[in-house]
């Protein structure tokens, strides 16, 4: 199974998958650490906001799906009687969702639909940095990309084929460019 954080690794570059899956070379970024770090006082915040009074809130929950081939921990999962909205928390600043999180998001909302039995129809992304909340509408087209992603990794992965090289600006901030 793919890890759904392999998702928005790969859309940032696919050689990454190849050197994390087939090659086995981790590498952390301090952002990624920190992000672990404050993800249990981030749990109390939510629970105690009264926005949120109306919801069950579960914190990382571990989830897999057969379908999508997919696994990984969900941040949050808002559940009432209508509606289950996963919820994913980002420590970066950002002013719009970039595909790859919308992607990871879709991994996320598909893994909740196969273990909950219901329909995902949106889900939200929580800026820490300025405290807000992005809401992701999930569309059919959306579980077909996925799907498709997920082959792909599948492929570098089964075959141990390295995707080719491409220059971008991300190459500066990507911690696999010295081996790259």
């Amino acid at each position: 199974m793919i890890d759904v954080s392999d998702i928005s690794q790969f859309l940032y570059c696919p050689r990454k998958i190849y050197f994390m899956k087939v090659l086995g070379i981790r590498m952390s970024k301090p952002k990624m650490e920190f992000g672990r770090d404050v993800h249990e006082e981030m749990y109390a915040k939510f629970k105690r906001r009264k926005s949120l009074k109306s919801y069950d809130i579960l914190e990382n929950v571990y989830l897999e799906s057969e379908r999508y081939h997919l696994k990984g921990f969900v941040d949050l999962i808002l559940k009432s009687e209508n509606e289950i909205i996963p919820v994913d928390i980002k420590f970066t600043r950002f002013d719009e969702i970039y595909y790859n999180w919308r992607m990871q998001i879709v991994a996320y909302a598909v893994l909740v639909e196969e273990n909950f039995g219901i329909i995902v129809k949106r889900a939200l992304i929580y800026n820490a940095d300025k405290k807000e909340w992005r809401e992701v509408e999930i569309f059919p087209e959306d579980r077909k990309m996925l799907k498709k992603i997920v082959e792909s990794i599948e492929d570098i992965v089964a075959n141990e084929r390295i995707p080719p090289k491409t220059e971008s600006k991300k190459c500066n901030y990507c911690e696999m460019q010295k081996i790259c």
